[in-house]
């Protein structure tokens, strides 16, 4: 099984995490396990907070969840993904939220897809963790990107690396895990300014592509 048929085969249970509508065991689950994922959700939003009429460029974008939410916003977000069920699930969001024309949702692999312009902001949530290789990924985000870059890392070093190794490892998904030093390292040699914050079971950082102000930033 490739990476992106492993997503395809577990599209729907991975937006679950995001749904009101689901039993008390995996809301808890959920909240234990999977409560990096709500920090990050929410400090993106935060770092998003006026985009609108804003270009961004969601890396991984899964089932939209992070992409629909900034075209509400009014930003002009495209999501890029190579599972094929994942990006109908967005398509399929952004048209009950009436925000289809906001948005652009593509089957690509991110490395060989060609873009034709440039973004405000590029966001790679939960896409770091399948990447072998960061540094080519975190150039072409670079190149992409006119204001900042959002990101995140899982840690090397949380309780569930063992148990999320394995699951993964059992049906032929990669998975790669980071330490702060080690992310410091790949940022500070692609961009000027960068920060990385220590969340739930993983990092989340923002890097900006052009210089700014040392009282704001520190890389």
């Amino acid at each position: 099984m490739r990476d992106s048929e492993y997503w395809d085969s577990v599209a729907q249970e991975f937006d679950t995490f995001y749904r009101k509508e689901k039993d008390p065991l995996r809301r808890v689950m959920d909240q234990v396990l999977r409560k990096g994922m709500t920090e990050r959700y929410n400090l993106t939003l935060q770092e998003c907070m006026n985009v609108e009429g804003k270009k961004i460029l969601d890396v991984g974008c899964g089932s939209g969840r992070v992409s629909v939410e900034l075209a509400k916003r009014g930003g002009y977000v495209t999501g890029i993904d190579f599972s094929v069920n994942m990006i109908e699930m967005a398509k399929s969001l952004a048209l009950r939220f009436d925000v289809e024309d906001n948005c652009t949702f593509l089957v690509r692999d991110f490395t060989d897809h060609v873009f034709d312009q440039g973004f405000d902001i590029v966001i790679a949530l939960g896409f770091f963790d399948y990447v072998r290789e960061p540094s080519p990924y975190l150039k072409k985000m670079k190149s992409l990107t006119k204001e900042k870059c959002i990101m995140s890392f899982p840690s090397k070093f949380a309780l569930q690396v063992p148990v999320r190794f394995i699951w993964l490892k059992s049906r032929n998904c990669s998975v790669y895990f980071y330490a702060k030093n080690e992310i410091s390292r790949l940022l500070s040699a692609i961009f000027p300014y960068f920060e990385v914050r220590s969340i739930s079971a993983s990092y989340f950082s923002v890097a900006r592509a052009k210089r700014c102000m040392k009282a704001e930033w520190e890389g």
